[in-house]
């Protein structure tokens, strides 16, 4: 059974969101408790600023108590103890593989139609794979959501006039000031998300963007190609007042900008007031500088009303995209139907095999000529009764998805035994 159990902008805010954050560092932990309590192994973790899902593969309990299982072995493992699991979603089988084809596809995005998505779908299987936390079925479960990823894109105009979270920062920004080529903007963070942010402050006109980052290689590299004022990150605390817009992307699990830098930084600004947007989750930015004078802070849910605008001609594709998703969910659910079939074929295969090895067994001792045509012809025999059950069996069983067939063939063969 595949099973998904998460939690996303659409449930909760930021506040709840960012106690569910695991970082790439968190995900083996994470796995091995998981595994340790419930006997759950085979798990893809996707987790990103809005959202936190736990793909997982199991056949030990039935749905319900295995997405109740994984939220509680998160709760500990992140050692929240308040009650969260209204703010949680669950779905299995078809449900699930839909709602990661939608994620996958950009539908389910903040942003709908948005690139960035499908990277980090990408690298969080990729990462769990390599750590051998996925098992056949989640293989193929991704690779097919890559697919319906890829095909919505290119098949739909989703992508019109599409934006990211990266850019809605900047236009957020671009609606607080008349002109932001005379603003001078500190972007904390030089990953992927740190350069889309970068790409879009450039293409609104403004060149005056400083990079820093803890890791200062990435940092150096980022300002470098963009030909932007490098700022060591020691440096930050020092320089913040310098700059009238502050931009956090990184994925530290503990906030970069508080209270106090603030409030230094404010000292020096003559009265001029300070943009600060956080984009991280976990929030980077301290939240009790939101009511400081002379502050004005955002965090990535206030930029959900950048995000609607101009929204209308994306939601049209909906519809497109849904029927090539409902064809690849259609192609996934086959796969795992036929799947169910493979121990009765086994059984089938070995049963018949060894009726003709046990009957063959009293012909011994005819000559080579009769003993070699009666092999041929029982194997020609049993090949063909094979091939006869397996064709009734899928036949009968709709290719593994009547289960009620599928059990009187598991009981016939004695598959149990097998």
């Amino acid at each position: 059974m595949v099973g998904l159990t998460g939690i996303s902008y659409k449930t909760s805010g930021v506040d709840v969101r960012e106690q569910f954050s695991l970082s790439k560092e968190e995900i083996v932990p994470f796995s091995e408790l998981l595994q340790k309590e419930t006997d759950i192994s085979d798990i893809v973790v996707l987790s990103t600023c809005n959202r936190t899902e736990i793909y997982f593969s199991q056949n030990k309990y039935d749905f319900q108590l295995a997405a109740k299982l994984v939220y509680k072995t998160l709760k500990h493992f992140k050692g929240i103890e308040n009650k969260h699991w209204h703010s949680f979603y669950s779905y299995a089988n078809d449900e699930a593989v839909r709602h990661l084809f939608n994620v996958a596809s950009g539908i389910d995005s903040m942003v709908i139609g948005e690139d960035q998505i499908i990277g980090q779908i990408k690298d969080a299987y990729m990462y769990c794979t390599e750590a051998a936390l996925t098992d056949a079925v989640l293989m193929r479960l991704f690779q097919k959501s890559f697919e319906a990823g890829k095909r919505v894109r290119t098949e739909t105009k989703i992508k019109m006039g599409t934006t990211s979270i990266s850019s809605a920062a900047v236009q957020k920004c671009s609606r607080l000031f008349e002109n932001l080529s005379d603003k001078r903007v500190l972007l904390i963070g030089a990953g992927e998300t740190g350069a889309l942010v970068l790409q879009n402050f450039i293409k609104n006109g403004n060149p005056k963007v400083t990079v820093t980052n803890r890791t200062q290689e990435k940092a150096e590299k980022l300002a470098a190609r963009h030909h932007c004022t490098l700022l060591p990150y020691d440096q930050v605390d020092n320089h913040l007042y310098l700059y009238d817009i502050v931009i956090v992307a990184t994925g530290s699990p503990v906030p970069l900008v508080n209270r106090t830098m603030v409030e230094k930084s404010l000292t020096h600004r003559n009265g001029k007031n300070q943009v600060l947007v956080d984009i991280s989750v976990p929030r980077n930015i301290e939240e009790n500088i939101e009511n400081m004078n002379a502050v004005e802070l955002f965090t990535i849910d206030d930029l959900q009303e950048v995000v609607d605008t101009n929204m209308g001609k994306r939601k049209e594709c909906i519809e497109s995209a849904n029927k090539i998703i409902d064809e690849i969910v259609d192609d996934f659910s086959e796969w795992m139907a036929s799947r169910s079939l493979r121990p009765a074929i086994k059984a089938i295969t070995y049963n018949l095999l060894k009726v003709t090895k046990d009957e063959l067994s009293g012909y011994k001792g005819k000559s080579e000529e009769t003993q070699l045509a009666i092999n041929e012809f029982s194997n020609h025999l049993t090949q063909k009764y094979t091939r006869l059950f397996i064709k009734n069996l899928k036949e009968m069983t709709a290719n593994g998805k009547r289960t009620d067939s599928l059990q009187l063939v598991n009981d016939l063969f004695n598959i149990s035994e097998i």
